[in-house]
């Protein structure tokens, strides 16, 4: 996740330097204009989503293909969220999968 390394406000403008990771980087395909900076951590993303694959009730519906081409095997049943508001637009951002790096996964052998 990228970090703030610092903040400078001259007049009306605020200067935000970065630092990102190279897969970061990646996402942005060279795009300079129109980027949104969201926090991600868990104190903000404060609403529980339900998941699903099929059905009609109140969930956040994810096709198959989609989850397949990012290689999304398992859905969590609640995932956090949150409805970010900016310039009359309305942004949803999910957590749809947490890192497994050094927790261990105390499962069945198969």
């Amino acid at each position: 996740m990228a970090d703030i390394e610092t903040i400078n406000m001259k007049n009306s403008k605020i200067m935000v330097n970065l630092s990102l990771a190279k897969d970061e980087y990646k996402l942005l395909k060279q795009s300079t204009k129109r980027l949104l900076l969201l926090p991600s951590g868990t104190n903000v993303l404060s609403e529980a989503l339900t998941t699903g694959k099929l059905g009609n009730s109140n969930r956040i519906m994810l096709p198959n293909k989609i989850l397949r081409k990012n290689k999304i095997t398992r859905l969590m049943k609640k995932v956090p969220a949150q409805v970010f508001d900016f310039d009359d637009e309305k942004f949803l951002l999910i957590k749809l999968q947490e890192s497994v790096i050094g927790k261990p996964d105390f499962g069945e052998e198969k």
